[in-house]
C-alpha cells in the first residue's frame, strides 16, 4: 500500500510540474522564455591568464554588498562564475506586471474565475486527495504549528500546494542570478527592449523607470540576505533553486523573510525552508507576522494571505483550497 501511495504521489507530483510549466510559459509572451534568456545575458570575461573575472555590469552590485560586510573573496567568487549571467528580462517580467496592474487593472475574482484560472488545477478532487495524504504524512509538525502559531493547518498546506506542489517543484531558476540580475537592472533603458506593456506612452514610461528604481534596491536587499541566509547554514548561494523572482524553498519565502520569519522546527539549530519539519511552522510564523489571529472572519484572514502573494485571485485561490482541505479532513 505505501508503495502504491508513493507511485501515486509521483504521478501526482509529474503532472503539476506540467501544469506549472504551462502556468509559467504564458508569462513571457509569445516569444519563448529561453529565447529571451538566450538574448539577454552577456558572456563572462575572461582575464589575461585565462581565469574568469567579473563581468562590469556586476561591478556596482559587488562593491555595495562588500562595503556592507560581505567579504570580498565571497563577493568576487559569486559573481565571477561561469552560471551568474546578466538579464534584463527578469526585472523586465516584473515591471510589465506592476505596469499592467497599474494601468490595466482587472476585476475582482470570483470563484468561477479561479474555476477557470491555472489555480483551477488545486481544486481536482485528485489534487486535494494528495494534499490531504501530505497532510497526515506532517501531522505532527502541522499540529504543533497550529498549536504555536493558532493558524489552521489547511491553510498552511494550502498555500504549500499553491506555492510548490507540496514541494515538487521548486523553481527552475538560481535564486542568486535572479536577484542580482533584478538588483543590476536598475533603469528604465536596461530593460525596455524586453518591455511588453510600456511602447511609446510616457506615463507608462516613467512608471516603469521608477519601478524599476524600486524594484532593484527590493532585489538588492533580498540578494544580500540570500547570501547571509545561505552563509548561515553553510550552503553555497549560487545553488539555492529559486522562483522567477528568487523566491526559496518550499514555502517561497523571499531571503529577508527567510532570515525574519525563519523557524527551526526540529531542533537542529538550522532553519532549512527545503523540508516539511521548518518550513512549516515558518509559514506559520510569517502569517502570523502579518496580522494572523484567532477568531478572523473569513476577509480578515484573505487580507492576511493577500501578503503573501498580493494578488486577489492568488488568496481566492489559497482560501478555496484551505475551506476543501478542512471540509475533505473534517466533514464540515
Amino acid at each position: 500500500m505505501r508503495a502504491r501511495h508513493i507511485i501515486i504521489a509521483a504521478v501526482l507530483a509529474a503532472g503539476l510540474a506540467l501544469v506549472w510549466d504551462g502556468e509559467r510559459s504564458t508569462t513571457r509572451g509569445a516569444a519563448s522564455e529561453a529565447a529571451v534568456r538566450k538574448t539577454s545575458q552577456t558572456g563572462q570575461n575572461i582575464g589575461p591568464d585565462g581565469s574568469r573575472t567579473m563581468d562590469p555590469v556586476w561591478q556596482p552590485v559587488a562593491e555595495r554588498l562588500v562595503r556592507e560586510g560581505i567579504p570580498r573573496d565571497a563577493v568576487d567568487s559569486y559573481f565571477s562564475d561561469p552560471s551568474v549571467t546578466f538579464d534584463a528580462s527578469i526585472m523586465a517580467h516584473k515591471v510589465d506586471r506592476i505596469v499592467r496592474k497599474r494601468f490595466d487593472p482587472q476585476p475582482a475574482p470570483t470563484k468561477r474565475t479561479l474555476q477557470q484560472s491555472s489555480y483551477g488545477h488545486y481544486l481536482k478532487p485528485w489534487v486535494l486527495a494528495w494534499a490531504g495524504d501530505y497532510a497526515r504524512a506532517n501531522q505532527a509538525a502541522l499540529q504543533k504549528a497550529e498549536a504555536a502559531y493558532g493558524v489552521p493547518q489547511d491553510v498552511i498546506v494550502a498555500l504549500l500546494l499553491v506555492e510548490t506542489k507540496l514541494g515538487t517543484f521548486l523553481g527552475k531558476d538560481e535564486a542568486f542570478q535572479v536577484l542580482a540580475s533584478m538588483a543590476a537592472s536598475d533603469s528604465l533603458a536596461s530593460i525596455r527592449p524586453y518591455l511588453t506593456t510600456v511602447g511609446q506612452n510616457a506615463d507608462r514610461a516613467a512608471y516603469a523607470d521608477v519601478s524599476a528604481k524600486d524594484r532593484a534596491e527590493w532585489a538588492y536587499q533580498e540578494l544580500k540576505a540570500l547570501i547571509l541566509h545561505a552563509r548561515a547554514s553553510g550552503k553555497n548561494p549560487l545553488l539555492i533553486p529559486g522562483s522567477i523572482y528568487g523566491a526559496i524553498g518550499i514555502c517561497q519565502f523571499m531571503p529577508t523573510n527567510a532570515l525574519r520569519f525563519g523557524v527551526d522546527g526540529d531542533g537542529d539549530k538550522e532553519v532549512d525552508l527545503f523540508g516539511p519539519q521548518d518550513a512549516i511552522p515558518s509559514i506559520a510564523n510569517y502569517l502570523v507576522g502579518h496580522g494572523w489571529k484567532p477568531a478572523m472572519n473569513y476577509d480578515q484572514q484573505r487580507t492576511v494571505i493577500y501578503a503573501y502573494n498580493h494578488s486577489d485571485l492568488y488568496s481566492l485561490a489559497v482560501m478555496t483550497v484551505a475551506e476543501k482541505l478542512r471540509q475533505g479532513r473534517t466533514g464540515r
